[in-house]
């Protein structure tokens, strides 16, 4: 039974302008509960245990949270300012140990039965996806007969869109061990590297990851003004 969850939580968010100058995205409140606070008591209601957030800009406001949940623990990345999340992913592995876990950003919005979805799963990789839901931004999955990821992309004319990716998944401690031996040699070529791009290769050069595509599901990834707005409106 999977009782850990890593939230990456490194970036600056920069495209939420001055909303983002005192705190981190995660912070940004949804009808008055920030983005993180909300995913931690659905992970802990689900059953998560231990709780470890990739930080970075305002990493303070993180850590405080080890005060009020003792599920929680951070991992700073000092490089945060210069990488992406493929390197924050990777800079957990002292703390993931040889743990499976759910893997989920800190800029997202979703039922519960997200996560619970994944865990009740047979599947030990597992990228969660949903019908076409965002009006911006939208990152888009292919996968075959078989339900394994075959391509991701936010050009849509790049492949046959069969569902959108929410940012929320199932790793077994064998895909994470692939991914950072993947990243490891490459990560000062490509420290920006984003985490879905290394899990694409993965999953089409080693082991299979099954997509969950849920229907119905009312989610949001909010990455500016626009996008809180509309989340406020779908969870109001």
């Amino acid at each position: 039974m999977i009782e850990t969850a890593v939230i990456l939580a490194a970036g600056r968010g920069t495209r939420f302008g001055k909303m983002t100058i005192l705190r981190s995205k995660g912070f940004i409140p949804v009808n008055g509960t920030p983005m993180v606070i909300r995913s931690i008591h659905q992970l802990i209601e689900s059953g998560i245990k231990r709780i470890v957030i990739g930080t970075g800009y305002h990493k303070e406001q993180y850590e405080a949270l080890q005060q009020i949940y003792p599920q929680v623990e951070c991992c700073f990345s000092e490089h945060f300012a210069d990488t992406n999340s493929m390197w924050t992913l990777a800079n957990c592995a002292g703390q993931i140990g040889g743990d499976d876990f759910l893997l989920l950003e800190s800029d997202l919005i979703y039922e519960r039965r997200a996560i619970t979805a994944l865990l009740e799963s047979e599947y030990t990789d597992i990228l969660l996806a949903a019908p076409e839901t965002k009006f911006q931004d939208q990152y888009f999955v292919e996968f075959d007969g078989q339900g394994h990821l075959t391509k991701c992309s936010t050009n849509r004319s790049e492949l046959t869109v069969c569902g959108e990716f929410v940012g929320i998944h199932k790793i077994s401690s064998r895909f994470y061990t692939a991914l950072c031996d993947y990243y490891e040699p490459i990560k000062h070529q490509y420290p920006k590297l984003g985490y879905e791009f290394a899990l694409l290769h993965i999953a089409v050069t080693q082991y299979p990851l099954q997509v969950l595509k849920l229907k119905d599901l009312k989610w949001y990834e909010i990455d500016d003004e626009k996008d809180l707005k509309y989340a406020e409106e779908l969870f109001g």
